[in-house]
């Protein structure tokens, strides 16, 4: 699962990179809603520097819910930095809820490496880039997760969508225009080379909130062993 917020001309943010203030707190109700679903939660370095928290479920009554269904009162973490541009004093380094993933590339510099392997479980995955489906695969067969959602950002979003790795879109859509030519969009990153190549979902529900519409999508996924 993939769950953003987006402008209605389809920014995620500013030319800044800010963190996505444009919400209600009707969506971050939402938001904390869809997290509580998942077993692993997802998110690429710039969203964990940005947002600067601790990637767990703050709301007592969510984590109760949680572990009535069996699960753990927060899910696994995982930070996708290929380079490990990453800044060691972040909270959620420094938060021990629940197991903490840091996912690289093998361009990921040694010294930064042994920094981080001392505050996670760190995984060099991928040559250039971080391979996203075998990071699927690790986190599916080693920690037996079920739901993963990524919260961003866009470039990591391109990266699971390039690798047919979606089945579902949360999206919430709020009434502001952002603009700017740089500022980042749902997905940003490599794209389809066609449009004949763009992935196709189908609208499975859609909620007019207070102020947004909340919309959630299906793709039809084609990762081994998925049903």
């Amino acid at each position: 699962m993939i769950n953003m917020a987006m402008s209605v001309d389809g920014k995620a943010s500013s030319v800044a990179r800010e963190p996505t203030a444009f919400t209600s707190s009707e969506d971050k109700r939402s938001l904390m809603k869809i997290r509580a679903e998942c077993d692993a939660l997802i998110v690429a370095a710039r969203t964990a520097v940005t947002d600067c928290e601790t990637m767990g479920i703050p709301d007592p009554r969510l984590r109760a819910i949680r572990v009535r269904r069996g699960q753990t009162a927060h899910p696994i973490r995982v930070i996708v930095s290929g380079r490990l541009n990453l800044l060691p004093s972040l909270r959620v380094f420094h938060a021990p809820i629940s197991p903490l993933l840091v996912v690289c590339s093998e361009m990921a510099p040694t010294p930064r490496r042994r920094i981080f392997e001392g505050l996670a479980r760190l995984i060099v995955c991928g040559r250039r880039e971080v391979d996203v489906r075998r990071l699927i695969s690790i986190l599916s067969t080693e920690y037996q997760t079920r739901i993963i959602l990524c919260e961003g950002g866009p470039t990591l979003n391109d990266a699971f969508f390039r690798a047919n790795l979606v089945d579902e879109l949360c999206l919430t859509l709020c009434p502001r225009i952002v603009g700017g030519e740089t500022a980042p969009t749902l997905v940003d990153g490599i794209g389809v080379p066609q449009l004949s190549r763009a992935r196709r979902g189908r609208l499975i529900s859609c909620r007019k909130g207070k102020h947004e519409w909340f919309l959630r999508y299906r793709f039809a996924g084609c990762f081994p062993g998925r049903g």
